[in-house]
C-alpha cells in the first residue's frame, strides 16, 4: 500500500483570517454574520437567520494563456504527430481571444441558506486544520467558462493512475488487479451487476465528500479516471501519448497524476503544455521542475530543495559539533566522524541531486564527510539478485575509519544494514525520509529487524504522524461519504486524500473566476503559519514555489515496538509525539535530547520494490 532550528516555534495566529488572506476582504464584510454561522461540529439550522454572502475577490489579472515552458530543455519538441491540432482553450474566459468574464457583482445581504456544513469556531470548511475559512453559500455570477475544462456548472478533473497493479490486500480476491487503458466517468453510475475496482469505487466516495464539503461556486468537480496500460513500457513516448489521448477524450481543467512506474515527468510536461493544471505527490523534484510551467504544476510533497533544507538544518543543529550519542558503546561519546550513503542510479535524478546538496552543505556548517558509499541501483529494499560486494566493502571501510555517524539522504537499499551487522558495526544512522526509508514496511524488509538500526537510527521526514487507522483524518473524512467501503480497500484509497484536499483548497481560494492565475494568487497568499496538529503539516507557498509541505518531524527506529494495526514489530517512533518543525527551528541538544522512551509508533508505511531472484 503506497501511502504516497533551535529557536522556539512561532505562535500560530488565533485569527483564522491570517491563513487565507485572499478571502479576507469579503469575509471582513461579513463578520457580523459569523455570529449566526454553525458552531463547532454543529449542523446549520433548517431556517437559518439572515447572513451576508461571501465571495472571494477575483484576481487582478484575469487573462491566462497556455504556457510554453522551456520545451527545448525538456526535449518534448512539438510532438505534432501525437497532438494533432493542439489544445483549444487556455484562457480564463473559455478560449483563445475571448475576453475574460466581468467581475462578480458585489456581495449583497439577503436570506441565503448555508449550503456547506462548515465546522469550528471561527468556522472553517472541514474538520481538517488546513481547511480554508468557511464560505457557506454562493449566489453570485461564477463567470461560466473561465478556463478550459470549466463551465458554469462543472470542473473536469482527471485522475491518471498506472493500470495492471495488483492491490494484493483488497477485499475482492481475484479482482484486485487494476484495469488497463480504460476510462471511468464517475458522474455515471456503475454498470448494472458490475463489481467496480476498489480504486474506482474509492474515488466515487472522494468525489462525493469533497464536492459536498468544499465551496466550488455553483460548480461540481467531475471526476474521471484513466488507468494507463503498462504494456506500453511506461516510456516517455507512451506517457506523452497518454497525455494527448487524455486531453482529447476529457479536456480536463486539472489532472491528479499518480503514475508510479516511471517517466511521469513526460506526462506532466505534456499536460502542462496544453494548459492543464497538474497536482499530485511529486516526490524528489527540484524547484526548476515546477518553474518550467508556472502556475500549472503543484505538489503536496516538498521540493528537493525544501526537503534538503529540513534535513540539513537538523544535521547542522543537532548532529554536527556534538559527540556521538546513539551508536554502539565502542563508537559512542566520540567526536563525530561522518560517512554518507547515496545512489548513483541514473534513473534517480532527484536522489542524486539530494545527495549532492547534502555533500555540499554539511561541510559548510562544519561537518567533515570522511567516507562515501555510493550504490548503483535504487530503490530496492531487498535485492536477492545482487552479487556485488559494494555494501560489504563500504561498511568495512566505514568501520576501519571509525565513522560514528552515517548520513543517508534517501534511496533505500537492503544491503548496508545487513553488511554492517555482519561485522558488528553499529554506528548512528541519520536518514532522510523519502517515502520508503521512513516507512515501517520497507525498513523491516531491509533491516530484517536486526540490531543494525534499533535505537541507532533517526529519520527526518516530511510525512505526518499516522495514528491507528480509524483515527486518521483521511479515514474519518471518507467514512462521511461512504460507510460501506471495506477498510482493507480504504487503506489504498486514503493515500489520495491530501492531493485531493490540495486541489479543492485551490479551487475554493481561487474564487468564482477559476483558472491558473486565481489559484496561484490564492495559494501564494497563504501565510507561513506553523503546524500545531500532528496529522497536519505546515503548508504554504514561497515566491516561485509550488509545493505545500514545509516542515518535518524526527523519529527513532524501534525494532521491538509494534505500530497500530499491525502484528509485526518494528516502527519509526515519533520523537516529541510527532511535533513538527520548520527548518532552522529544531529543538536544542543532541539527537537523543528529546527521546524519553515513550515515543508512539507512526503507523505510516508504504509499498516497496523487492527483487526475489
Amino acid at each position: 500500500m503506497a501511502s504516497i532550528s533551535a529557536a522556539a516555534p512561532l505562535q500560530e495566529a488565533p485569527d483564522w483570517a491570517r491563513k487565507y488572506p485572499p478571502l479576507l476582504a469579503v469575509l471582513v464584510a461579513g463578520l457580523i454574520a459569523l455570529t449566526v454561522l454553525p458552531s463547532s461540529f454543529t449542523l446549520p439550522q433548517s431556517n437559518p437567520t439572515e447572513t451576508q454572502e461571501y465571495a472571494p475577490v477575483p484576481p487582478d489579472d484575469q487573462q491566462d494563456t497556455p504556457p510554453q515552458g522551456n520545451l527545448a530543455s525538456v526535449g518534448l519538441g512539438s510532438s505534432a504527430g501525437i497532438e494533432g491540432g493542439g489544445a483549444g482553450g487556455g484562457e480564463e474566459g473559455g478560449g483563445p481571444g475571448e475576453a475574460a468574464p466581468p467581475p462578480p457583482p458585489p456581495a449583497v445581504k439577503g436570506a441565503n441558506p448555508s449550503t456547506k456544513r462548515c465546522v469550528g469556531n471561527p468556522p472553517r470548511q472541514t474538520e481538517d486544520p488546513l481547511s480554508p475559512p468557511c464560505v457557506p453559500f454562493f449566489n453570485g455570477d461564477n463567470g461560466g467558462a473561465t478556463y478550459q475544462g470549466v463551465t458554469g456548472d462543472e470542473i473536469r478533473l482527471l485522475i491518471y493512475i498506472d493500470g495492471g497493479i495488483n492491490y494484493t490486500n483488497g477485499s475482492t480476491p481475484g479482482e484486485n488487479v487494476a484495469p488497463t487503458d480504460e476510462y471511468f466517468d464517475l458522474f455515471q453510475p456503475p454498470e448494472e451487476g458490475e463489481t467496480e475496482h476498489l480504486i474506482v469505487r474509492g474515488f466515487r466516495g472522494w468525489q462525493r465528500y469533497f464536492n459536498e464539503r468544499f465551496q466550488t461556486y455553483n460548480r461540481r468537480v467531475h471526476f474521471f479516471i484513466y488507468f494507463a496500460d503498462p504494456s506500453n513500457g511506461d516510456t516517455p513516448e507512451a506517457r506523452r501519448a497518454d497525455a494527448a489521448d487524455n486531453f482529447q477524450q476529457i479536456k480536463p481543467f486539472s489532472v491528479l497524476s499518480f503514475a508510479s512506474e516511471g517517466n511521469e515527468d513526460a506526462y506532466l510536461h505534456q499536460m502542462a503544455r496544453k494548459g492543464v493544471l497538474n497536482f499530485g505527490s511529486f516526490a524528489l523534484k527540484p524547484r526548476t521542475f515546477y518553474q518550467q510551467f508556472p502556475k500549472l504544476i503543484w505538489s503536496y510533497l516538498p521540493s528537493i530543495e525544501e526537503q534538503a533544507e529540513q534535513y540539513i538544518s537538523y544535521v547542522c543543529s543537532k548532529v554536527v559539533g556534538k559527540p556521538s550519542a546513539m551508536a554502539a558503546p565502542d563508537l559512542n561519546n566520540r567526536p563525530r566522524k561522518f560517512g554518507i550513503i547515496y545512489t548513483t542510479d541514473r534513473k534517480q535524478d532527484g536522489l542524486r541531486l539530494m545527495a549532492d546538496i547534502v555533500k555540499q552543505r554539511v561541510p559548510e556548517c562544519g561537518g567533515s564527510i570522511d567516507a562515501e558509499a555510493p550504490f548503483p541501483e535504487c530503490c530496492l529494499s531487498q535485492d536477492n539478485g545482487d552479487t556485488g560486494t559494494y555494501a560489504q566493502e563500504a561498511m568495512a571501510d566505514f568501520k576501519t575509519k571509525g565513522i560514528t555517524t552515517i548520513l543517508w539522504p534517501g534511496g533505500i537499499n537492503g544491503n548496508f544494514g545487513k553488511s554492517a551487522a555482519a561485522i558488528n558495526y553499529y554506528p548512528e544512522w541519520i536518514v532522510l525520509g523519502d517515502g520508503q526509508l521512513d516507512a515501517n514496511g520497507p525498513i523491516k524488509l531491509y533491516s530484517q529487524n536486526s540490531a543494525s538500526f534499533d535505537n541507532h537510527a533517526i529519520a527526518v521526514t516530511p510525512v505526518t504522524f499516522q495514528p491507528a487507522f480509524e483515527q486518521q483524518r483521511c479515514y474519518q473524512s471518507y467514512k462521511e461519504a461512504d460507510q460501506q467501503l471495506p477498510d482493507t480497500d480504504l487503506g489504498y484509497v486514503c493515500e489520495y486524500y491530501r492531493n485531493l484536499f490540495q486541489i479543492f483548497t485551490g479551487i475554493q481560494v481561487a474564487g468564482p473566476r477559476l483558472g491558473p492565475t486565481s489559484i496561484d494568487k490564492g495559494f501564494h497568499a497563504i501565510p507561513a503559519v506553523e503546524s500545531t496538529d500532528v496529522q497536519t503539516p505546515a503548508c504554504f507557498y514561497k515566491p516561485g514555489d509550488y509545493t505545500c509541505v514545509k516542515d518535518a518531524i524526527h523519529e527513532v527506529w524501534r525494532a521491538s515496538q509494534t505500530p497500530p494495526g499491525s502484528n509485526q514489530p518494528g516502527c519509526w517512533a515519533a520523537i516529541e509525539n510527532a511535533k513538527r518543525y520548520l527548518p532552522g527551528k529544531w529543538p536544542e541538544g543532541n539527537i537523543d535530547a528529546q527521546i524519553n522512551g515513550s515515543e508512539p509508533c507512526n503507523a505510516y508505511s508504504a509499498s516497496t520494490r523487492v527483487n526475489l531472484a
